[in-house]
């Protein structure tokens, strides 16, 4: 991806996609896509201002980058691991009790991913509480 498109996908207004998805609606091919394409690229875009930023730690700022792709691997791992899953259990043609329980769990392990990231950042956003109030 070239660094104009990167540019481009990372400023885009997702907030519409992802409130589509938050309703429980499905994306077609192109907003799933594009939902990817962008995540991916403010993903970048975040490593390549850490990168550049000469008042950080070396260490800290490469462990930093490395757990960032580490989380981006992972990500493109669960997501492919959702859709073989979905397929496997399509193959089984459970009945309506197991496709309802296959549902539930599966939802159930991404509101507890989706649970994680809320905990985590509400910490994040705490840590940095005290700067706010010094300026």
């Amino acid at each position: 991806m070239t660094g104009v498109m990167r540019e481009l996908l990372s400023s885009l207004d997702l907030q519409p996609t992802i409130e589509k998805v938050d309703q429980g609606d499905s994306l077609d091919f192109v907003q799933y896509s594009l939902l990817r394409e962008s995540a991916d690229a403010k993903l970048y875009q975040l490593m390549h201002k850490l990168a550049g930023n000469a008042e950080l730690e070396p260490t800290a700022r490469q462990q930093s980058e490395h757990d960032l792709r580490t989380l981006q691997h992972a990500c493109q791992r669960v997501s492919h691991l959702l859709q073989t899953s979905c397929l496997a259990l399509r193959r089984l043609q459970l009945d309506y009790p197991d496709q309802h329980l296959a549902r539930e769990a599966l939802e159930s392990q991404l509101a507890y991913m989706q649970a994680c990231l809320r905990r985590s950042l509400d910490s994040f956003d705490r840590s940095s509480w005290p700067d706010r109030h010094r300026r």
